[in-house]
């Protein structure tokens, strides 16, 4: 546990948020006689608390709902995140319970509602804190004998082949096969990925992979669900997005991701990765742990040119198994043009390919709805790699 002073690391620390000064007044009595609780610190201003649980990080947070000089619904969405080793007790009032399901919704299910049983309070306390190690108990139970889901990287060998509408609709085939598969895709394009575009998510998501990064050692199924888009109507497809805002990548460190990604595969079957077309060291982290890499080319001589210089960056890396090919928009007139070539360049062979539909393709991204949603040879074609990634998967 937190603690300073002399005795203080084998205490529960707590620290306390309340505009009411009698209430406040009134907590700091009640715990000074508790001997296995502390009180670190305690505010009646919510102006200082984001830096305050920062640099203390106490056990138990007892915060009141209508503390002034803070938005605590931003407060608490970032807190649930950003410091997953700290209990949240919130106390609200009755009038607030009109709000519970936004509170659950960010894991919050510590909460208290007024008027406070202040005899009662540190037993309540510590009952929460044993709960939440409860939980994290059970947790560890529930996949320790799971089997570690597979990744499968989406790599293109320019932009604009069609990776990222292979990744969602891939997913999105994955996550609703009678196995009830749970998926994840995941936008790697940093910053700026089109998964929102596509998949018809409002811009003004802005949690990210990023939001994992503090809490990559801390990570649970709550804490995960609270970054992830879940989707409304398809119940085992989450989407984990790209920053919408430029990133320092020489400040993410590798080994980092390499956790996230480790713990992810505990919680998903399927976790699809759309990747940028580069090999900087962020991308050769999801290479080098995929278990399948797909890269797409399209019947361009700059993509298949492109696609051939690709291949040779994937000879050099320490990578399970070669990439396979797939080759996208394929039409009868596009293997007049470019089979020969084909032939003559390709290290490996072709693995599938995707029909060329660019009228229903593009009425699919401007009217926002998945293209496998449709009964079109796209959505044939897409289901058939699906197939083959559950096989690969079922082989592990």
């Amino acid at each position: 546990m937190a603690g300073i002073g002399a005795g203080a690391s084998t205490k529960l620390s707590i620290l306390l948020a309340f505009s009411n000064s009698d209430e406040l007044s009134q907590l700091k009595s009640l715990f000074q006689y508790e001997p296995d609780v502390f009180v670190e610190d305690a505010l009646s201003d919510g102006f200082l608390l984001s830096d305050k649980i920062k640099s203390m990080t106490p056990d138990v947070l007892i915060l009141d709902y209508h503390l002034r000089n803070i938005n605590m619904a931003d407060f608490l969405e970032e807190a649930t995140i950003r410091y997953p080793t700290t209990i949240i007790v919130l106390i609200v009032n009755e009038s607030d319970l009109v709000d519970l399901r936004k509170l659950v919704s960010i894991s919050i299910r510590n909460i208290v509602t007024r008027p406070i049983n202040f005899g009662q309070l540190p037993t309540l306390i510590r009952s929460f804190f044993i709960a939440s190690f409860k939980d994290k108990k059970q947790h560890a139970l529930d996949i320790s004998e799971r089997k570690p889901g597979m990744m499968v990287a989406i790599s293109g060998s320019k932009g604009g082949v069609g990776k990222s509408i292979l990744a969602a609709n891939l997913s999105l085939v994955l996550s609703n096969l009678a196995e009830k598969y749970k998926v994840l895709c995941i936008d790697y394009c940093i910053p700026y990925g089109d998964q929102k575009a596509i998949l018809g998510i409002f811009p003004e998501k802005s949690q990210s992979i990023l939001d994992l990064i503090p809490i990559a050692d801390e990570l649970t199924r709550d804490k995960i669900k609270s970054v992830v888009v879940q989707s409304q109507y398809y119940p085992h497809f989450d989407v984990l997005l790209a920053p919408n805002k430029p990133v320092n990548m020489n400040e993410i460190r590798t080994g980092i991701i390499k956790r996230i990604f480790r713990t992810l595969r505990l919680f998903y079957d399927f976790i699809i990765i759309d990747m940028n077309p580069s090999f900087d060291e962020l991308n050769k982290v999801v290479f080098e742990k995929a278990d399948k890499i797909l890269v797409l080319f399209t019947p361009e001589i700059h993509s298949i040119y492109r696609l051939v210089n690709q291949l040779k960056e994937f000879q050099w890396m320490k990578i399970k198994t070669p990439p396979e090919i797939i080759y996208n928009r394929r039409s009868k007139k596009t293997d007049q043009s470019v089979a020969n070539l084909l032939s003559r360049v390709l290290p490996y062979p072709i693995f599938t390919s995707i029909t060329d539909d660019p009228k229903n393709l593009q009425l699919s991204l401007n009217q926002l709805f998945p293209v496998v949603t449709k009964k079109l040879p796209i959505r044939k074609d897409i289901m058939t790699i699906a197939r083959k990634v559950v096989e690969w998967y079922l082989e592990i």
